[in-house]
């Protein structure tokens, strides 16, 4: 009994030893001014949170017993998408920051330099290296590339326009909006996928044990009977016949299946690509709208719309979009109408097209730009939500009325068997 009591402790030992370790460091780095070496404070960090995982892990183990897979497989979703949730808030404090900075005239790299001295974490760190490239003279963008502090590419476009422009704070707080619509509307279609994934890729897992255990013994006890299947067994069962011999579509199934889970669950969590399987178009609207709300400043300024829309071209992460870019610019350089450009090349619809070139006659073309990428932000996410609330719900119903002729299908042979024996 002892050593078994014993095995018990270590895990709940690890995991407050863990936790003591990361509390004691981030106590004694409370009280200093000056950061201590980052290898030593990286030490400590390690160990730290090495033991509080592991005795974390060992705790779910012993509390899940045969289960302590499925349970492992959900704490480390639970860790990872804190983590991750975590360092955004962290990114996005920063990015408050800066854009407060833009807008008051402070310095940015006093601004970074303040907020790096209030954090003891690696988010500090790399705040602190912010800090130095941009006192070293590097534009905002570069700088938050070569400080790995991970925004996305719509920050950086703000970033890099936004300085080039004269208006950096209206553009970071453009882009902060921007970002939270969508990204708020993305991570619950990415939630519900990979409720959808996990359910259905669980309830195929049973349904192969059921017919590599359960179907036979079924067919041998009514054989013995001289006794029939159920209709509704037996079209099951031909169901099962028929994924069997043609295997190599299932396979294609599972792998589209295990596809979508992982490209949810990666969204979800935030280690993203940055599209959704079957949801591009959010993203390929809010691209255009950030591309025509940046032609509308390019026309405030009276800069050159072609090379706006090569610089917004290094920025957009759809490829199409940015092909579409680099053709309309190509267009305009040879001497075309900026506007038969952008619709030839698919950037913007005939009727928007006519609309610039009358607001362009009538004076007020960048009001036109501005009004016509709100709008196009509306309409998609008005879309996405429309199709999120009505494929969902469908989902469901199909999952579970799948789920429900199994079960009947499973039952009906055992009523069938105890009407047959009274």
């Amino acid at each position: 009994m002892l050593p078994e009591a014993l095995l018990i402790l270590v895990p709940f030992g690890l995991l407050i030893a863990g936790i003591a370790i990361l509390w004691a460091q981030s106590r004694a780095l409370a009280g200093r001014r000056e950061m201590p070496a980052r290898w030593a404070t990286a030490l400590v960090s390690t160990v730290g949170w090495t033991l509080l995982v592991v005795g974390l892990f060992g705790t779910v183990a012993l509390l899940a017993q045969a289960l302590f897979l499925v349970a492992w497989i959900v704490t480390a979703v639970v860790l990872i998408s804190l983590l991750v949730r975590y360092r955004s808030m962290e990114r996005r404090s920063l990015l408050w920051t800066l854009m407060t900075a833009a807008e008051r005239g402070i310095p940015l790299e006093t601004a970074a330099r303040a907020f790096a001295a209030e954090r003891r974490d690696h988010i500090g760190g790399r705040t602190l290296d912010l800090a130095e490239y941009l006192e070293a003279g590097l534009p905002l963008a570069l700088a938050l590339k070569r400080s790995r502090l991970s925004f996305p590419p719509a920050v950086l476009l703000a970033a890099d326009l936004g300085q080039q422009t004269g208006d950096l704070g209206g553009a970071l707080r453009q882009a902060l909006s921007q970002t939270d619509e969508t990204e708020a509307l993305l991570r619950s279609a990415a939630g519900g996928l990979f409720y959808l994934g996990f359910l259905v890729l669980f309830g195929l897992s049973i349904w192969i044990f059921l017919i590599m255990k359960i179907v036979p013994v079924f067919v041998k006890v009514f054989s013995d009977f001289g006794s029939q299947l159920p209709t509704i067994t037996i079209l099951l069962v031909d169901l099962s016949d028929f994924l069997v011999q043609f295997w190599p579509l299932a396979m294609l199934v599972l792998a589209i299946l295990l596809f979508v889970l992982v490209r949810s669950l990666t969204y979800y969590t935030g280690y993203s690509p940055r599209y959704l399987p079957g949801l591009t178009m959010l993203p390929s609207h809010a691209d255009r709208g950030t591309i025509l709300r940046w032609l509308a400043v390019a026309v405030r300024q009276n800069r050159p719309l072609a090379d706006m829309m090569r610089l917004l071209s290094g920025y957009i992460a759809h490829r199409g979009l940015r092909r579409k870019l680099e053709a309309a610019a190509k267009r305009i350089q040879q001497g075309a109408d900026w506007t038969d450009s952008l619709r030839q090349s698919g950037l913007v619809r005939k009727t928007e097209a006519v609309l610039f070139q009358s607001a362009e006659r009538a004076g007020n073309l960048a009001w036109a730009l501005d009004q016509i990428a709100q709008s196009n932000m509306r309409r998609s996410i008005y879309r996405v939500r429309a199709v999120i609330n009505v494929a969902f719900p469908a989902a469901v119903l199909v999952v579970g009325g799948t789920v429900l002729f199994v079960a009947v299908a499973f039952l009906a042979p055992l009523f069938s068997l105890i009407q047959n024996l009274t």
